[in-house]
């Protein structure tokens, strides 16, 4: 009995036997192109799976905007700064003597308002006053001494002198003493008359000191002694200022300071109630700040609403441009485009910008008349349709 193996040689030996080369081949050229063929059909159907689908022909978008009509004009640039408010007229309040404050009406205290020529300051002078007196006493004496020789060796000067004396009263400053010539003024200097006079007057002058007074009308914001206290020499006793007139000292670059000039119009505003004031440039520091490299700007401004220490802002017109247009800086995109409108459609231009503030782009070279948008467009592009709707004029 064949097994499998055997039997299978048997066939293949057989069907050589029987089958020709010819047909062998035919059978080949067969399968090659029927596989061929199934190959292609594959690969035909994975590349036409591949290819994407065809897109939809994006919808026609017309928007509305807002736009402005270009106007070219001039354009003042301000510029910000913040400054404390000081008073304009101000003093330190002094004593050049010394002794106890006396008790006056009104009281020596903060807040008080005083009249020019009104007394601040009492200064107990008690003692210092009888020793002017003293000295009073003594001129009075030693002018009475020279009387019967002035009576005899200078006739024409003696009824002057005479009646000097008449009017003399040691509780009161001493009057000047009488027109002399060279001869009388001679023998008059030779008594000590002279020099005790002027002593005197110097002693006067010091009396004086003792009673302080208001030099202007003002407001004493500071006081720093209380009735009864002891003054020194050189003590300062308080501070006064003259109300409704005040300083402002800003300090701005010095790129800027060179457009600004004495008697500029400023506009102030208050940081906390946003009111506005119109003060004036009254001095400019010629000194540069070598840290900052900025100058200090001093700005005069009068109003009875305003105090000191209020913090106060001022715009400072520094530079000024003619035949510029100002836009909302958000308009321009980062590589300073601007959209324009011409037949209905967004134009893509690129502008020359002059001045840049924080809220604003100064724009040269954009002719009068130009329509440019006036509110930022999201997902605007060159071309887009657009309908136009006038906002408002550019200048």
């Amino acid at each position: 009995m064949f097994n499998k193996n055997e039997s299978l040689a048997l066939f293949i030996k057989q069907m050589s036997k029987n089958t020709s080369l010819k047909t062998v081949r035919k059978w080949i050229l067969f399968i090659l192109g029927f596989v061929v063929i199934t190959l292609s059909f594959q690969l035909s159907k994975k590349i036409a799976n591949s290819n994407p689908p065809p897109r939809r022909q994006a919808e026609k978008v017309v928007k509305n905007v807002f736009t402005k009509e270009v106007i070219n004009g001039s354009y003042n640039v301000q510029i910000p700064s913040n400054g404390v408010l000081e008073a304009y007229q101000r003093i330190k309040i002094t004593s050049r003597v010394q002794g106890l404050m006396q008790t006056i009406n009104p009281l020596f205290k903060s807040g008080q308002s005083y009249r020019k020529g009104q007394i601040l300051v009492q200064i107990a002078s008690s003692e210092f006053n009888s020793n002017v007196i003293a000295q009073r006493a003594s001129l009075y004496n030693l002018i009475t001494s020279v009387i019967p020789d002035l009576q005899l060796d200078f006739p024409q000067a003696y009824q002057s002198w005479k009646t000097y004396l008449k009017e003399f009263d040691v509780e009161k400053a001493t009057p000047p003493l009488p027109d002399m010539d060279e001869d009388v003024r001679l023998f008059i200097s030779g008594r000590g008359i002279i020099s005790s006079y002027y002593s005197l007057q110097n002693l006067e002058k010091s009396l004086t000191f003792y009673t302080i007074r208001a030099p202007f009308d003002g407001v004493l914001v500071a006081a720093n002694v209380t009735e009864g206290s002891l003054i020194r020499p050189g003590q300062e006793l308080g501070d006064f200022i003259a109300p409704d007139h005040y300083e402002l000292k800003v300090a701005l670059p010095k790129s800027y300071v060179e457009k600004i000039d004495v008697g500029a119009t400023v506009e102030l505003k208050s940081i906390d109630t946003q009111k506005k004031y119109t003060g004036t440039v009254s001095r400019i520091n010629a000194k540069v700040n070598t840290e900052t490299q900025s100058v200090e700007v001093f700005i005069r401004v009068s109003s009875s609403e305003l105090k000191e220490g209020v913090y106060l802002e001022a715009l400072i017109g520094a530079l000024e441009f003619n035949d510029v247009v100002a836009l909302d800086r958000g308009l321009l995109n980062g590589d300073q485009e601007l959209y324009l409108v011409e037949d209905d459609k967004l134009v893509l231009k690129k502008v020359e910008v002059a001045h840049f503030t924080d809220s604003h782009a100064v724009l040269r070279g954009l002719k009068d008349g130009v329509v440019v948008i006036a509110q930022p467009i999201i997902g605007a592009y060159q071309g887009m349709e657009v309908i136009s709707t006038p906002f408002n004029t550019v200048k």
